[in-house]
C-alpha cells in the first residue's frame, strides 16, 4: 500500500491534552482558640457515623463535669455535606465545636469538610478521625485550603464495638480534645501542619480503605 498523503488544506498538527486539572485553593490557617473553656458552650457536631452519639455525648459529659460546659448537640441525618443551617446554628450559637467523625473514606471527607467550613467562619473545632483514616483527613484539610488543622485520633474501628470501649476512647482522647481548643493557633499549626502527612507527601491506596 502506498503512503497516504494529507488532502490539501487539511490541517494534519495533533494535540495532546491532559485530562489532569489543575486546582487552586487559597490557603488559610485556622482561626484563634478559646482562652480556656470555662463557663463556655460547645456545639457537639453528629455526622450520624455509628456511636458518635455516643462518643460526643461521653465527651459532652466531661466537658460539663470539668469546665461547667453548655454543649449544644446537632446531628447530620445521613446529608453528605452539612446543611448551611447546622453550620450557621452551631457558628451562631457556640464558642467551638467538637466534630466526630472520620472513620471511612467517605465520612472523614465529609467531616473535614465540616471543620474547614466552621473554622472559614471563625469558629474553632476540635475534629475527630480514626487512626486509620487520618493521613486522608489531613490530605483532604489541605485541599479545602486549611492544612494545619488539628485532628485529634481515635483508635480503628469505631462503629462495631460495644458502647463502654466507645466511651473508653472518648475518654482517651478527652485532653486532646481540650488541647485542640485551647492551645495558641499557631503552636497549633506547627504541631499538626506534617503531623500525620509531610508537605510533598502523597496518599496511597492503602490510606483510602482498611481491613476490615
Amino acid at each position: 500500500m502506498g503512503e497516504m498523503n494529507p488532502e490539501p488544506g487539511i490541517n494534519t498538527q495533533q494535540y495532546v491534552l491532559d485530562p489532569v486539572g489543575t486546582v487552586s485553593t487559597e490557603t488559610g490557617s485556622i482561626v484563634g482558640r478559646l482562652d480556656n473553656l470555662e463557663g463556655a458552650t460547645i456545639g457537639l457536631l453528629d455526622n450520624a457515623k455509628t456511636n458518635a452519639d455516643v462518643f460526643l455525648e461521653e465527651v459532652g459529659d466531661l466537658l460539663t463535669e470539668k469546665y461547667d460546659v453548655t454543649t449544644v448537640s446537632r446531628r447530620k441525618d445521613g446529608t453528605a455535606m452539612p446543611a448551611e443551617s447546622i453550620a450557621a446554628h452551631l457558628h451562631d450559637r457556640c464558642d467551638a465545636v467538637v466534630n466526630a467523625y472520620g472513620d471511612c473514606g467517605s465520612c472523614t471527607s465529609w467531616c473535614i469538610y465540616d471543620s474547614v467550613d466552621l473554622e472559614s467562619r471563625g469558629t474553632p473545632v476540635a475534629t475527630i478521625n480514626s487512626d486509620e483514616f487520618v493521613r486522608l483527613g489531613q490530605s483532604e484539610s489541605r485541599s479545602l485550603g486549611i492544612p494545619g488543622l488539628p485532628i485529634a485520633t481515635v483508635e480503628h474501628p469505631m462503629g462495631d464495638i460495644t458502647e463502654s470501649e466507645v466511651r473508653q476512647r472518648a475518654r482517651e482522647t478527652f485532653d486532646e480534645i481540650v488541647h485542640v481548643l485551647t492551645t495558641d493557633a499557631d503552636s497549633l499549626k506547627s504541631e499538626y501542619d506534617n503531623k500525620y502527612l509531610e508537605t510533598d507527601e502523597e496518599l496511597g491506596d492503602e490510606d483510602l480503605y482498611c481491613p476490615l
